[in-house]
């Protein structure tokens, strides 16, 4: 065999061989049977349900000021809109 043959068939194992890696790890669930674990995942809502707390109570706080809004127009004559406030066309003079 030349050099040329040995140099191919070389070459040709190298391309064959193929790593062998372990899959790269991209998320790990918490094992929710550990104590420390269940903690960890109760800590991770708790900015969730602050967030819909409050956003809960500006709703129901905007609901509310609508209503008292539409409320006032109703006493004083002017046309009555969804927001409760008067647009500039529709007041009286």
């Amino acid at each position: 065999m030349s050099i040329f043959g040995i140099a191919k068939k070389g070459f040709g194992m190298l391309k064959k061989s193929k790593s062998k890696t372990s899959p790269t790890i991209t998320s790990v669930k918490a094992n929710k049977l550990d104590k420390m674990s269940k903690h960890k995942v109760d800590l991770a809502k708790i900015p969730g349900q602050t967030a819909n707390r409050w956003k809960k109570s500006f709703d129901d706080a905007d609901r509310i000021g609508a209503k008292v809004r539409q409320l006032t127009q109703k006493i004083k004559g002017e046309k009555k809109t969804k927001s409760g406030i008067s647009k500039g066309k529709d007041l009286k003079d």
